[in-house]
This record gives structure tokens, sequence and C-alpha cells, in this order.
């Protein structure tokens, strides 16, 4: 490794969208066997919370304001570039709001109570999602990684 090299890292947002009974919204995609929270890779030149709404808004039809940042997870590469997943929270909203998933991305969109939403999520999202809620409930941020979760 170069150690002049530039760091090369990318950046992806995530979005905990429960509903007012607090079931956490999660996603299906043609590409993923496991479930997984809306939201994807932030553009260049895009801030992440930026990006965090973009993403809800392709991906379910829902202009939502993120409101802060709740876990940040470092994720190192298994074949390419480290990512840096930042996961935003929202405000409640109701379950019966129509939701217009994208078609070449999104197949399907559930409620599920918390701990079931971690136990379909895809595996590597498992501790950030329940970072993610814990860190919630506690008004805090939590970092991950691999090693740590402070």
């Amino acid at each position: 490794m170069n150690r002049h090299a530039a760091p090369v890292h990318r950046a992806a947002v995530g979005v905990l969208i429960t509903d007012l009974d607090g079931r956490v919204l999660l996603v299906s995609n043609p590409y993923r066997k496991e479930l997984v929270q809306v939201g994807g890779m932030v553009e260049a030149g895009q801030s992440l919370a930026d990006a965090a709404e973009r993403e809800t808004f392709e991906e379910i039809g829902l202009k939502l304001t993120v409101t802060r940042l709740l876990a940040v997870h470092y994720r190192p590469g298994i074949t390419d570039a480290d990512t840096i997943l930042y996961v935003f929270d929202t405000d409640p909203i109701d379950a019966s709001t129509p939701l217009v998933l994208q078609d070449d991305e999104i197949t399907a969109a559930f409620w599920l109570e918390p701990s079931d939403a971690i136990g379909q999520h895809s595996a590597r999202g498992r501790a950030r999602l329940a970072a993610a809620l814990k860190a919630r409930a506690a008004n805090t941020t939590i970092y991950l990684d691999a090693n740590r979760t402070l």
C-alpha cells in the first residue's frame, strides 16, 4: 500500500423510517436476498443529509426531512473501496402513507417490529440497524466497525 496515496472511502446513507407504532420500514430489491433500509450511495458534490433525502424520494416516493445522525458504520471493502455508512433519523410517519416504489430498484416494502426488522435485515447491516434504533432511544450517535461499537 502506498502510504502517500489518497485514501479511498465510499460514502453511503440509510434512513431509519418508522411508523407511529414504532415499526421499521425495510425494503427488498432484486439483487439482495435480505431486506435493507432505504438508502444508497452519496453522489459527488452532495451532502450526506441531501443524499439520504434524495434516496428516500427515489426509492419510496416520500419527501422526508432527515432530523439527525444516528449511526456511523465503517465497513471494510470486500473487493473494492471501504464504505462509511451514515444512518439518519426522520420523524415517524403514518404506515398508511402511500409509497411509490422505484421500479428498477425496490420490489417491496415492509413494516416490521424492530426485532423482526433487525433479524430480516442483511447480515452486514443488522448491527447498524440495531445501533440506529438504540441511538434514537438514547438520543445519541453510535459508531460501529468490525471491532467495536462506541
